[in-house]
């Protein structure tokens, strides 16, 4: 046994390999000298981060650059009332008139 610190360390498990994030955890199997035992391991992208090597940024707005949430896969999704890139352009009032009436804020014309 090897002593660390103050404790005993029973038995160490190194494992090499490429997990990717996803929801689904892989479960490791370790039969050593001294003890055996099963641990899962489970990798999550940090907040804003998405894709198989969360390296997908999105994150939320609703301001001057944009008003929209990211789904599950980190694409935007505009907010009720916007639209077009980076969900930028107000949807005017219903009936406003495409040539001559405008909008700045969803549901209102100009």
């Amino acid at each position: 046994m090897w002593k660390i610190g103050e404790e005993l360390l029973i038995e160490r498990s190194i494992r090499k390999g490429v997990i990717n994030p996803g929801d689904v955890g892989r479960t490791i199997q370790h039969n050593g000298l001294v003890a055996s035992f099963e641990y899962s391991i489970h990798v999550r992208c940090d907040e804003n981060y998405y894709g198989p090597k969360c390296n997908k940024q999105c994150r939320p707005r609703d301001d001057y650059f944009g008003h929209f949430v990211c789904d599950q896969f980190g694409n935007q999704v505009c907010l009720e009332g916007w639209m077009g890139q980076d969900c930028r352009t107000a949807i005017c009032r219903q009936g406003c008139n495409l040539l001559h009436g405008t909008c700045s804020t969803p549901g209102t014309c100009t």
